[in-house]
């Protein structure tokens, strides 16, 4: 299995709420992702536009692809509701990368 690299960006709702995505970031980093199976790391910033960028890597597609059912299930829907408060869901785009 090779390691995968997404590489996700979206648009805040507002530039004005840097320091709430700051506390979400954390949030999902130490409650979410630092538990799912296969995670290996994550990191965000954000640009001089005001646009977020987030790198994940996992141990494998199918890592990731456990994640994501695990992030569409009822246990999750008010941490999704809670994301899209802050994030801009529409602008949301993801690239997974197969490391080689």
């Amino acid at each position: 299995m090779k390691n995968v690299i997404q590489l996700v960006s979206l648009e805040l709702n507002d530039k004005s709420m840097v320091g709430d995505w700051k506390i979400m970031s954390d949030h999902i980093t130490e409650e979410l992702t630092n538990n799912a199976d296969g995670f290996i790391y994550r990191d965000s910033a954000i640009g001089e536009d005001g646009k977020v960028y987030c790198i994940l890597k996992w141990e494998s597609q199918e890592k990731v692809d456990a994640f994501e059912k695990i992030l569409q299930s009822d246990e999750f829907k008010e941490n999704m509701v809670e994301f899209a408060k802050i994030a801009n869901v529409e602008t949301m785009k993801t690239e997974t990368l197969k490391v080689f």
